[in-house]
């Protein structure tokens, strides 16, 4: 793909940008300095997307001075996303000072410059905020809008007098005219186009100070300012924190943090003024659940990282976006780990982060990590768990591999080799290896390269084991993954054996140690991969298992690698089954997360009503211990992931019809008149399970806590529920909401997917899908939410008969960045229904027995 860069590299922008939210239009000058680095042309291009370009001047600079340049003529290319200036005159390369006034539009869909929209007292308030990442700066000036096109910013912002106005960097000056405010803000450091931001509107904030003096704010609506004080404090511990683990002091005087009523994604990391979904940055005591209050955590801590990975050293092309994401989505759990050891954040990282990675990695319509863009509308298509989750894993098992110590000296070295700069994946691992005197090229090119990642098979026998690796394939129809003979430098992790990395495509040995039979590949479970054993060495381990002599990662791994060899067929569901029998005794919070989630999976991908009853009695068998052992009420001295846990087991014991937990619900809903009368934790079980079982009235009684809330979560938690009803008619009420004032844009994809993942609104949602979907292109625009429509429709079915169907639509709606959310929905269609053709009469005998 051309890039602009190639032709002309910015140094300096002088932007005035007036947006008007009465008008929902703006207007704005820009001044660019850069060099023309291409051969000698009779135009200057640069990036701009629904602008207007009214007027443009170019001035010459050289030793002998400054010469304007006749622009003859200005042209807009939308299929480029371009403004080209056409002169008369030769342009050389050298120095120009390109000025251009413009004129362009506040759109709705959380894009570029855009509204949040309130109520403060009754009335309707509007803020003004942006959304630059990946290319749309390019909306609210021209640019050169590409991640290596690094320059200063000078901004000058007008809005409404007495009202906050916000940018990168502290305020400069300010000055009111006409009731209006105008703003200018100090010098941003050298930084990437997408990174720019601006906000304003009525804005509340709270300050505190990092020990080196940084001024930290957070910043909200007035009604909603008192719930970022949690934010607060993490924000300033993780800054000082990274200021020591980096090496490199905070490069900004100050770091905001601003809650918007409308956003897109979690968070973005424009330098210095990081702005948030409310639910991401809100902690309220009498309304948000502990996995909430864990989530603001991790998501400061994610965009706190990013001012430094990311901001100060950013990927040269979109290529590396896992550079900045797979990177911040590891070192999350280190910061918040280390704020907060109690809550044992790497054990969650397994289950949260890495297994999340696996299942969409194991589809042949995946990518590497290091992915080519080859049209900015493929960017959106890479923020996904690959880049995000399978990036943080490889970066999990590199810093095991070479020593924490010995990884952070890498990082700092990296850093501060590349600042203000631009890097390529390859710059990491050099710095890496140049400081660990180890591999690193060599050992993560395959895990960055290449897509997928492997399944060991495993023979332990006779005090040998015998080890296979092959690509894993949960699609079974997959030809092209099965036929790849790729292979993997896998670290074995592994007490039993001396063997460190297998790097061949078959491997024995004798195992080694005085407790042979606890031969274990993937200790701790840093590696990407997966291990399928013999059966008679997997009975070994679940003794193991039962006799609680493995560590709870240990457990975890050898649970959930054993369902999903079976979900693919190297092995069967049964044994699988019979295994978790060994974890009737378990007691920590990810490794149920396992449990249910399987047990979860076969009920809806056998989706039998037969089969759901007889997995009845079993579930309430399997919640008895921990149902006792936690109850409904919260102990003192209880550990965070008994805390974790109750929700777990009593969604179990509910799901299974336990008909003490379902009594305990129906009074506690019947009792409750506001959604503070129940426990944060537990309101997701409550709602989810009267809806389950309830008629229009408990609908309407939803409804009303749904639009009575101001809670972000609890809007969320009671969406799932909402859309939870058997009832067509009651399914035809929640879809009919999607469109109204009663749910913003922003949780329109909330909807859509927990719809779809109620069997009984299945169809009906489909059928809302397909007639709205102008709606939704129009309003959700590039919300990585509306990319993933076909996915959060693929994943609910389980019969290949439905594929014509969904091929034959979204044929009719085709675009580049939904082509791989298609094809992964497909295939999730084509395994679920060679699981169910495999596995479906064994898994039904099972449980009747």
């Amino acid at each position: 793909m051309k890039r602009l860069f190639e032709g002309f590299q910015p140094k300096t922008y002088q932007i005035a940008v007036a947006p008007d939210r009465e008008t929902m239009k703006l207007t704005g000058t820009v001044t660019i300095e850069g060099q023309k680095t291409s051969r000698p042309s009779q135009r200057l291009v640069f990036h701009q997307h629904g602008l207007t370009i009214t007027d443009a001047k170019i001035i010459k600079k050289d030793k002998k001075g400054e010469k304007e340049v006749v622009v003859q003529r200005i042209s807009h290319h939308k299929g480029f996303d371009e403004v080209r200036l056409h002169t008369e005159e030769l342009l050389y390369p050298g120095t120009y000072i390109v000025t251009m006034q413009y004129k362009g539009a506040i759109t709705r869909n959380m894009e570029g410059v855009y509204p949040c929209l309130f109520k403060q007292d009754g009335q309707d308030k509007k803020l003004i905020a942006t959304q630059f990442e990946s290319h749309h700066a390019r909306e609210a000036f021209p640019c050169i809008d590409e991640p290596e096109a690094k320059a200063t910013f000078d901004l000058t912002l007008t809005s409404p007098s007495g009202e906050a106005a916000l940018g990168n960097t502290p305020v400069k000056t300010q000055t009111e005219k006409d009731g209006k405010l105008i703003t200018t803000f100090e010098t941003t450091p050298k930084m990437s186009t997408y990174l720019v931001a601006f906000a304003y509107g009525d804005l509340r904030y709270k300050e505190a100070k990092t020990k080196d003096g940084v001024i930290v704010r957070t910043y909200a609506t007035p009604d909603n300012i008192e719930y970022t004080d949690f934010a607060l404090d993490v924000a300033v511990k993780t800054l000082e924190f990274f200021n020591d683990y980096f090496d490199i002091p905070y490069p900004l005087q100050k770091a905001d943090l601003v809650a918007l009523p409308d956003f897109a994604s979690g968070a973005m990391e424009n330098w210095g003024l990081i702005t948030f979904r409310e639910q991401a940055l809100f902690v309220d005591p009498a309304n948000t659940s502990l996995p909430s209050k864990q989530y603001v955590a991790v998501v400061v801590a994610h965009e706190l990282t990013h001012q430094w990975f990311g901001n100060l050293v950013t990927m040269r092309w979109w290529t590396d976006l896992w550079l900045n994401e797979g990177f911040a989505s590891w070192i999350e759990y280190l910061a918040v780990d280390k704020l907060f050891p109690d809550w044992e954040m790497w054990t969650q990282f397994i289950v949260d982060d890495q297994h999340t990675a696996l299942k969409l990695d194991a589809l042949e319509n995946t990518h590497p990590i290091e992915v080519s863009i080859n049209h900015p509308d493929e960017i959106r298509s890479i923020f996904d768990a690959i880049s995000y989750y399978k990036g943080s894993s490889v970066i999990h098992m590199l810093e095991q591999y070479l020593g924490h110590d010995v990884f952070r000296d890498g990082l700092r070295y990296y850093l501060k080799k590349h600042m203000y700069g631009n890097t390529d994946t390859v710059d990491l691992w050099e710095a890496l290896e140049t400081v660990s005197k180890k591999p690193v090229k060599k050992f993560m090119a395959a895990w960055t390269s290449q897509a997928g990642y492997p399944i060991i098979k495993a023979t332990v026998a006779g005090g040998q084991f015998s080890l296979s690796q092959e690509v894993f394939v949960l699609n079974p129809l997959s030809a092209k993954q099965k036929s790849a003979k790729d292979l993997w430098p896998i670290p074995l992790r592994s007490s039993n054996t001396e063997h460190d990395i297998m790097t061949t495509a078959e491997l024995t040995g004798a195992v080694t140690g005085n407790h042979p039979e606890t031969f274990k590949l993937n200790e701790g479970q840093s590696g990407l991969y997966r291990v399928a054993y013999n059966q008679e060495h997997l009975d070994r381990l679940a003794q193991l298992v039962k006799s609680g002599k493995l560590s709870p990662l240990d457990r975890l791994g050898i649970l959930s690698d054993a369902f999903e060899a079976a979900k693919a067929g190297y092995t069967d569901t049964i044994s699988a089954l019979k295994l978790m029998e060994a974890y009737s005794n378990e007691d920590i919070s990810p490794v149920w997360d396992i449990i249910t989630g399987n047990l979860s999976a076969i009920r809806s991908v056998m989706d039998d009503e037969n089969l759901r009853g007889a997995m009845k009695p079993y579930g309430r068998k399997l919640a008895a211990a921990q149902l006792k052992r936690l109850g409904w009420k919260e102990k003192s001295d209880e550990s965070h992931f008994d805390k974790l846990l109750r929700p777990t087991i009593l969604a179990l014991a509910a799901v299974s019809d336990e008909p003490d937990v379902l009594a305990e619900i129906n009074a506690r809903f019947a009792a409750m008149k506001k959604s503070e009368d129940l426990v944060p934790d537990l309101r997701g079980i409550v709602y989810g399970t009267v809806a389950r079982r309830g008629d229009a009235k408990v609908f309407d009684k939803l409804l009303d806590l749904h639009n009575g809330s101001t809670s972000p979560e609890e809007r969320v938690t009671l969406a799932a529920a909402l859309t939870n009803f058997k009832q067509p008619e009651l399914t035809k009420r929640s879809l009919d909401l999607i469109r109204t004032e009663n749910v913003r844009l922003q949780d329109v994809g909330y909807w859509i997917a927990y719809s779809f993942m109620n069997r009984f609104a299945r169809e009906a949602t489909w059928e809302w899908m397909v007639n709205n979907w102008e709606w939704l292109k129009k309003n959700l625009g590039a919300d990585l939410s509306f990319y993933r429509l076909p996915v959060y429709a693929a994943r609910v079915y389980n019969d290949a008969s439905f594929l014509p169907k969904f091929k034959k639509f979204f044929e009719s709606v085709m675009e580049p960045a939904l082509e791989r959310s298609v094809k992964q929905g497909i295939e999730m269609v084509e395994w679920h229904s060679e699981w169910k053709k495999r596995d479906f009469e064994a898994i039904k005998k099972f449980f009747s027995a």
